[in-house]
């Protein structure tokens, strides 16, 4: 068989972690500082004006309904921009990145994986884009039972491709 190699758990080689290193937020949140304003006053061209003005070309602007603005980069670059605006042209504004377009969820079962503590398993699978876990738990009888199932978020909008070995 020969010498045993170290991969994660799921048999994904380590080639796969490479590109964890080259992600950054591509979605970013753009609100006014004044609480009684909102986007919908202010002209399109002029928002357009200045993102491009202080950014350059992004892959979208979006006016959403509560008025923010949602803007998707394309570069690092851009995104380290982003994130240190105070003002959009003559408008205070503040940034965050987007709390759900940064990330993925998906869903593995894992009954090997029964007894390992949640802390354990967000810890060994960081190396794999791994953010957070939620154990799926079922009621029967009133009472609350854990599952093998689990909820994993990644750190990328797209869920990573896994590759499983069969033996």
């Amino acid at each position: 068989m020969g010498p045993k190699t170290n991969r994660p758990f799921s048999g994904q080689p380590k080639e796969h972690n490479q590109s964890l290193e080259k992600y950054f937020d591509h979605f970013f949140i753009v609100k006014r500082l004044s609480e009684n304003e909102t986007f919908h006053s202010v002209s399109p061209f002029l928002v357009q004006k200045a993102v491009v003005g202080t950014l350059g070309e992004v892959a979208s602007v979006r006016k959403l309904r509560s008025g923010d603005l949602l803007i998707e980069v394309k570069s690092r670059k851009q995104a380290q921009q982003i994130i240190k605006l105070k003002a959009l042209a003559t408008i205070p504004i503040t940034v965050s990145a987007h709390t759900s377009l940064n990330s993925s969820k998906g869903v593995i079962t894992c009954g090997e994986l029964f007894n390992v503590s949640i802390e354990d398993i967000t810890n060994e699978l960081k190396g794999e884009g791994v953010t957070h876990v939620r154990r799926i738990f079922i009621r029967r009888d009133g009472q609350l039972l854990p599952t093998k199932h689990l909820i994993l978020t990644f750190q990328t909008p797209i869920l990573p491709v896994w590759k499983v070995l069969i033996l």
